[in-house]
């Protein structure tokens, strides 16, 4: 057997994350509450130290963690002043990104390779990958080797990939072994992970030939080859494949683990499902973020930092917006012979936003779950499209009914209105399914600039269907 294979057979073992839990006593949470951060709070207003020690040094990582997010800028900063070396590394994993940045700039570089060694190559991938690359270079040489050699090939892949998101720590076996054999290698190896689902089999290039979970292998008999008992339909992710992709895999195969090959094939490393967990919660909170222009993370931010962050969002409204003033412009004679034009108008521009946001929601989300496929894209398209026209022909006629009602003297205006409805609604759902669909096409994320170009065509597409009815019909 090679040294290199050796060395891959017996990864370094490292504390993983361990799953949080919660314990209850007589209906009433132990951990983390509101009098516990109030006086955590008083202690770093006073700078007692010893109180501040002495309120943190029992709480597990997980309710650690949970203060340090709680705190303000300042006295999250002023908490891991005080506290210092003595963090327990496994805090920092459990922090929100923002956070764990903010944390980060605060300690010194010996710190922060203490803290370092002491995780997982994907929990420090994650910690660097947000520094320079200059500040990145220089902590990663004091590494320890293995872990250096680790978090350096990890950092070679794109970010959001499954070779930046990968754990180099998971337990592999020849497939030659016997059952017994795994066993034995079970109980005597010290350094296995702490938290692994799965046994990966390779061939004797490293190549991955077949897995087994650890209940299966227990009821294995001992004589048995494990490439006789092992699930060989196994389908191995590649080191480029997007993070979106590698969760979307883990739901339509309900995997626990997943391994992770190189470009050659090899056996490079493995994926969790916590991580995957982690990953679908990012996505999500994602997209409902850029949806409305803000972004995740903005609860731990300072004012300058989301105020920075939501400008561009709002200048490329106001220049959606200033497009449907300019088709307004281009009515003002209509409006000012008839100004109760521009008491309806908005209505008109309002319902078609609205129903067009529906049916962006729903496409937005379905792209992320990989539900739209090239066989029922058009499906989609007609159903969305017929669920507008249904709304717009009911709507159109209540519109019109309450418009007649409440201007008994302008009927013309009462069809104008309805007929600009139905045509508004209609138009909003197929522009709701054919905007985010078109830039998923060209490549770009549907969730982030969706809003702006349907916002341009409901309010701009509203009021020149309306305006331009009016005029037709009335003059």
């Amino acid at each position: 057997m090679s040294k290199r294979f050796k060395r891959d057979l017996l990864p370094k073992s490292k504390l993983k994350k361990k799953k949080k839990s919660i314990e209850i006593f007589d209906g009433y949470q132990l951990g983390l509450g509101p009098k516990m951060i109030d006086s955590i709070n008083i202690a770093l207003r006073e700078n007692d130290v010893i109180h501040v020690c002495k309120i943190v040094e029992g709480l597990s990582e997980y309710d650690l963690a949970d203060l340090i997010e709680v705190l303000d800028l300042n006295s999250r900063k002023k908490l891991i002043e005080i506290l210092g070396d003595r963090i327990n590394p496994e805090v920092f994993p459990e922090l929100n990104d923002v956070v764990q940045e903010q944390v980060i700039e605060s300690l010194n570089e010996p710190q922060i390779v203490k803290i370092a060694n002491e995780l997982n190559s994907d929990e420090v991938v994650e910690i660097l990958e947000h520094m320079d690359e200059d500040e990145q270079q220089s902590i990663i040489k004091q590494l320890d080797p293995e872990l250096q050699y680790q978090v350096e090939s990890s950092l070679g892949y794109p970010e959001d990939s499954a070779g930046r998101l990968m754990t180099r720590e998971f337990v592999s076996m020849p497939d030659s072994w016997t059952v017994k054999e795994a066993k034995e290698f079970l109980l005597k190896n010290e350094e296995l992970p702490e938290d692994f689902y799965d046994i990966f089999l390779t061939d004797e290039k490293f190549r991955p030939t077949g897995q087994i979970a650890l209940d299966k292998l227990l009821r294995a008999k001992p004589s048995q080859k494990l490439y006789d008992v092992m699930d060989g339909e196994i389908v191995p992710i590649g080191v480029l494949t997007d993070q979106e992709e590698v969760a979307h895999m883990f739901r339509e195969y309900g995997w626990m683990s997943a391994m992770v090959v190189d470009n050659r094939g090899h056996l490079v490393g493995a994926i969790l499902i916590e991580d995957v967990v982690d990953i679908i919660h990012e996505e999500v909170s994602e997209d409902i973020m850029h949806l409305s222009g803000a972004e995740d993370g903005d609860v731990y931010k300072s004012v300058f930092s989301i105020f920075k962050s939501r400008i561009v969002w709002l200048l490329t409204n106001l220049g959606a917006t200033l497009v449907a003033s300019t088709v307004v412009k281009g009515f003002q004679d209509v409006i000012a012979q008839v100004s109760l034009l521009a008491v309806l108008m908005p209505i008109v521009a309002s319902m078609g936003g609205t129903t067009g946001n529906q049916t962006l929601a729903v496409v937005v989300r379905a792209l992320a779950m990989k539900e739209l496929t090239s066989r029922n894209t058009l499906r989609m398209i007609v159903k969305e499209f017929l669920v507008g026209v249904s709304n717009g022909l009911l709507f159109a006629g209540l519109i019109g009914v309450i418009t007649h009602l409440l201007f008994p003297d302008f009927v013309i205006v009462s069809l104008v209105i309805a007929i600009a409805m139905f045509i508004e609604l209609s138009i909003a759902s197929l522009a709701g399914i054919l905007v985010p669909l078109t830039l998923n096409r060209l490549k770009a994320d549907p969730a982030i600039s969706s809003g702006v170009f349907l916002i341009a065509i409901t309010d701009s597409g509203g009021f020149f269907v309306f305006l331009g009815l009016a005029k037709l019909l009335l003059f």
